[in-house]
């Protein structure tokens, strides 16, 4: 990534009806902007969370927010840059994880029973966590962004 482009994160709440994603997605499309990931977070009385991670210009960014923000599906939208201290991530990963494999500032809980471990931080922090545990053959099950509190 150059300078003038950042890494972000959208939360986007959206009405929960059909279209609705692909009105998201062909904001982005139209453009050129591609998503490192799209995932729906909570989705409760017929509203939902979208997170949308992309690379762009701060202006880009801003476009888009405010692109976003127009359509008849969105409710509103909370634009913040990856590297903020208040952005979560999450990860589930199958097996136990050693405390000393969760890594600096990654929080780790066990579920025996299911055989899982879920791990908490910053997006940082449980990035390179999952990175390191991919690297050595334990891939995640599952990672979430979290939206600011």
């Amino acid at each position: 990534m150059s300078a003038l482009t950042r890494r972000w994160f959208a939360f986007v709440r959206v009405e929960d009806r059909s279209g609705a994603s692909a009105a998201l997605t062909g904001v982005f499309s139209e453009r050129g902007v591609s998503f490192g990931s799209l995932s729906t977070l909570a989705v409760h009385a017929g509203v939902g969370t979208l997170c949308v991670e992309f690379a762009a210009s701060e202006r880009l960014a801003q476009v888009l927010v405010r692109t976003l923000a127009r359509l008849a599906v969105v409710r509103d939208v909370d634009l913040v840059r990856a590297d903020d201290a208040r952005v979560r991530a999450v990860a589930v990963l199958p097996g136990a994880v050693a405390p000393a494999e969760a890594g600096e500032g990654v929080a780790a809980w066990a579920d025996a029973e299911a055989d899982l471990m879920v791990l908490s931080g910053s997006v940082s922090a449980v990035e390179s966590t999952v990175d390191r545990l991919r690297a050595a053959g334990r891939p995640p099950v599952a990672v979430s962004v979290l939206p600011p509190r």
